[in-house]
């Protein structure tokens, strides 16, 4: 029993691109959604921390206040009959600038306020009775209480902390303290986040947006509103519900608002039954999956429509390649001998090819090193200019006894612009390709002996290791003494601050390949250029005495005769490089011969 017919087959295909265009995109926005959701689930636990942190901070600074207050003096003396009325306010006025709270007070056992911080004003707290309010019941038990609402005479909003008044264990009055919350509602409306805090009615009693204050998430049964009533803890005009419902995203909580997406993250503040929330905005996920999820749609579309044109082009091609096939095998004789043909005359295209991709290489390296080189010229131009002036001037005012010393200058900047434009010339010279054999010793020898002077000149020591049989090479001799007096110099110039300057040569001979190793016992190479050696223009040397182009060259001439070149730091100190070049007849024994030079 056939359970696919043709016809379905070849809709298979279609299906599958179909599901991958749908499938892959929603998968790839899970993902992206889920990992961005825990990434913002942390930095809201994180802010929530400091929120928290803020608050807390913000109610504890104050709770010693009260009971401070209740045992001072001035206040006992004033609950028993004994003290002076003035003389509590007073007391009251002074430590309430000094806590900077908004407000301190004293009631006595029925509630009624007989001393306060703001006596002198208007719309004192003085004989208010706020006998109905929670945090004095609380206090009349022996206990501090503590209560947020709105101020009966100013309207502003506050939390009130209080505790019980004693004189030999008797409650005779409480003492209370108002702690504006409104600056801290400010700062965070400042930091543009959205956090807010709610009560144990599940009222908003503090946010940084102001528009949500008492405001409530959820319905407010009528028991809660009747005892709200009856503190006269809020504006009751003001508490209404938001337009909210909670929700939940991939395992997070979420709430919508106005309409309007967040995720959410609450925590319970200890010992208060108050809870303090952290609020994000979704838009910026939504964005960031919309666009994860058009650019994953784009990408497998794409991909399907690529895969559809080269299977196309495959069936049409294998189409071609069967039409084809009787055909080549009948002009398979002919085509052989052209082909023979056409294999020599493309080889040798394909050298001449070669050696112009050399040179275009060495062209567009130039290109790269332009800027560089601009700065190596323009700088002894521009001193030139000055010291052309400066020329000028002398002639004028016919004081030439300096002019001899500034043309010197001027020959050594132009010494120094010879030299960069001497060293490019070289760098992107074409290669005669005339490879000889030659002596490996001998080349040593030669370069040895053009640096003989300037060894002499630093009394720098030479160690010197040959083997006592030819190790003969293939390639340029006079090219390859270039790179090894370029080594040289660049040993000398290092070891201008070395107290017994040494430099090493040791030739070996090892698996076909020789070795030239030359070493010095200086300061070795900086950390910073060790990557950098053989860049055009990367230089230790001191302005004006090297343009940093020996070692790029040296690197390429030694390529170019199949060799490798590197450089690093001894252990035991100093700088060495070696050359690894292809042996073109064996050497076996080693000789070694120091002397000073």
């Amino acid at each position: 029993m056939r359970l696919f017919k043709a016809a379905d087959i070849k809709i298979l295909p279609a299906l599958l691109a179909l599901l991958a265009m749908v499938g892959i995109p929603a998968i790839t926005s899970l993902v992206v959604q889920y990992d961005y959701l825990h990434g913002l689930q942390r930095i809201s636990d994180e802010r929530l921390t400091l929120y928290g942190s803020t608050f807390n901070s913000a109610l504890q600074k104050y709770e010693y206040l009260p009971d401070l207050i209740a045992r001072a003096n001035e206040i006992k003396s004033l609950l028993t009959g004994d003290g002076s009325l003035e003389a509590a306010n007073n007391f009251l006025a002074t430590a309430n600038k000094k806590a900077k709270s908004a407000a301190i007070y004293i009631m006595d056992t029925k509630g009624k306020v007989i001393a306060a911080s703001d006596w002198q004003k208007k719309d004192s707290f003085i004989d208010l009775d706020l006998g109905f309010r929670p945090y004095f019941k609380e206090a009349l038990k022996g206990h501090g209480g503590k209560f947020f609402g709105i101020g009966i005479m100013e309207g502003e909003p506050g939390f009130y902390v209080s505790h019980p008044i004693r004189d030999d264990e008797k409650i005779i009055g409480v003492a209370s303290t108002k702690i504006a919350l409104s600056p801290l509602g400010n700062l965070w409306q400042k930091g543009g986040e959205t956090v807010f805090v709610a009560d144990e009615n599940d009222v908003i009693i503090l946010s940084s947006r102001p528009a949500w204050k008492y405001r409530t998430l959820v319905p407010l049964s009528q028991e809660v509103q009747d005892r709200i009533r009856k503190r006269e803890q809020y504006p009751e005009p003001k508490i209404k519900r938001l337009q909210s419902k909670p929700s939940s995203l991939l395992g997070f909580d979420e709430i919508i608002i106005n309409s309007k997406r967040f995720l959410i993250n609450s925590r319970t503040i200890a010992g208060m039954g108050w809870k303090i929330s952290y609020l994000i905005s979704e838009k910026a996920l939504w964005e960031r999956t919309l666009g994860i999820t058009l650019t994953s749609f784009v990408l497998v579309c794409g991909a399907i429509l690529t895969w559809m044109l080269y299977r196309e082009r495959r069936q049409r091609l294998l189409s071609r390649k069967q039409a084809e096939e009787a055909e080549k095998f009948r002009q398979m004789n002919k085509q052989l001998a052209l082909e023979i043909e056409e294999r020599k005359r493309t080889e040798k295209e394909l050298r001449e090819a070669q050696e112009e991709l050399v040179q275009a290489g060495k062209l567009a390296a130039l290109g790269e090193m332009a800027t560089a080189i601009a700065h190596e010229l323009n700088q002894p131009i521009a001193a030139s200019k000055t010291y052309i002036a400066s020329c000028r001037l002398m002639f004028s005012r016919n004081k030439t006894d300096d002019l001899d010393q500034t043309l010197l200058k001027i020959s050594n900047l132009c010494d120094r612009m010879g030299k960069v434009t001497s060293q490019l010339k070289s760098f992107i010279r074409k290669s005669s390709n005339k490879k000889k054999e030659f002596d490996l010793r001998q080349a040593i020898d030669e370069a040895l002996t053009l640096m003989k002077h300037q060894f002499k000149t630093e009394e720098c020591d030479l160690h010197l290791r040959l083997p006592d049989v030819p190790v003969s090479i293939m390639g340029d001799r006079v090219r390859l003494e270039q790179v090894l007096i370029n080594l040289y110099r660049n040993a000398l110039d290092s070891l201008q601050k070395t107290e017994r300057p040494v430099i090493g040569v040791t030739l070996t001979t090892q698996n076909g390949v020789a070795r030239i190793h030359v070493w010095d016992n200086g300061p070795g190479i900086a950390e910073d250029i060790g990557n950098r050696l053989f860049e055009p223009f990367v230089t230790t040397k001191k302005e004006g005495v090297g343009v940093g182009l020996g070692l790029s060259i040296s690197y390429k001439i030694i390529r170019d005769m199949k060799g490798k070149i590197r450089g690093g730091n001894r252990p035991g100190g100093g700088a060495e490089f070696t050359l690894t070049l292809p042996l073109s007849i064996p050497a076996t024994s080693n000789k070694e011969i120091n002397g000073k030079s």
